[in-house]
């Protein structure tokens, strides 16, 4: 076996334990013969705490750090640089930005679709935000030097109106939209979930699926373009895909920091790919949430937002990778 084989057995490996960690621990320990036969369908004397409380949770986690991660290698293989994430170019800013509109107004959708209007709003919010970053960065096709930098200013503009729209809210919608901008898994429901977790299969199959593309990408324009390909068309449909990834999974849970920027570079860090595996960075970021939700709910006299977590660890990778680059 390769290495690369070898680090996609390991991550795995280590995404299945820590998911089997994150059933068993809580208030109540739960063994891990009674959480094994509780998630295949058997009767468990502690089988409650499992599946209607804590599965869900930790499925949720999975399926976020998956879209997150993948978006992020994609993105950051794509451009060829490890800050052009999801979370850094202004994509899940435009999805905060939609979500706190909504929660500190109290404005929504009609009754019928009152359970989805917060998630629409935020996966409507992120579309919007990664597409006005392709306008701006598009000059023939999509400018790879240009889209760090219109991402970090639509991610700056953005974070200011969110905060404008912070000070003007009243006290529940404020309570409200901090928490969502927070990032938490406290409140995700079973078909929405259930909606980000296809959403997010479809749009990983494709971003395996487009391999060549991608690998292609990471060459220069002339290059790609003389092994055969469209390289402003391979370039949207990535994006786009990553987008929606990002966009979808924000909407789930809020607006986590930072793993779609360290999922990948971990991954890439393991794995010795020639760019950021999105698969690889899938499992690094299904990994990376479920720790933070650990550490987030156990390690603390009071549980913490998974977000707070995710930025404390994120923060001093981003300072490293910037005085690393700033050295080459």
């Amino acid at each position: 076996m390769n290495r690369q084989a070898i680090g996609t057995c390991g991550l795995c490996t280590a995404l299945i334990m820590v998911f089997l960690c994150s059933l068993m621990i809580g208030e109540v320990f739960v063994p891990p013969t009674q959480v094994i036969t509780a998630i295949s369908g058997g009767e468990a004397p502690l089988g409650f705490f499992v599946t209607e409380l804590r599965l869900p949770r930790a499925w949720a986690a999975v399926v976020v750090g998956a879209g997150l991660g993948a978006a992020g290698a994609i993105t950051q293989s794509m451009l060829r640089n490890p800050l052009a994430s999801p979370d850094i170019i202004g994509v899940t800013a435009g999805a905060g930005l939609a979500a706190v509109a909504l929660l500190a107004t109290g404005s929504g959708l009609p009754v019928l679709l009152a359970a989805w209007s917060l998630p629409l709003a935020a996966a409507l919010g992120g579309t919007l935000a990664g597409l006005a970053v392709v306008w701006l960065s598009w000059s023939g096709g999509i400018v790879v030097r240009r889209v760090v930098l219109v991402g970090l200013g639509i991610n700056a503009g953005l974070g200011a109106v969110t905060s404008w729209l912070l000070v003007q809210a009243d006290l529940p919608g404020l309570n409200s939209a901090l928490t969502w901008l927070a990032g938490s898994l406290n409140a995700v429901q079973g078909p929405a979930l259930t909606a980000v977790t296809i959403l997010t299969g479809i749009g990983l199959f494709a971003a395996v699926m487009a391999g060549r593309p991608l690998a292609l990408l990471r060459f220069d324009e002339h290059t790609a373009r003389a092994l055969g390909l469209r390289v402003p068309a391979a370039r949207v449909a990535l994006f786009v895909i990553a987008v929606l990834m990002a966009s979808v999974t924000t909407a789930l849970v809020g607006t986590v920091a930072f793993v779609a920027f360290v999922a990948p570079q971990l991954a890439l860090a393991l794995l010795r790919t020639e760019g950021p595996p999105p698969l690889g960075g899938a499992l690094a970021g299904g990994i990376i949430m479920l720790a933070a939700d650990l550490m987030a709910t156990r390690a603390f006299p009071t549980a913490l937002p998974v977000g707070l977590i995710t930025s404390f660890v994120g923060v001093p990778f981003l300072l490293w990778i910037l005085l690393r680059r700033s050295r080459v």
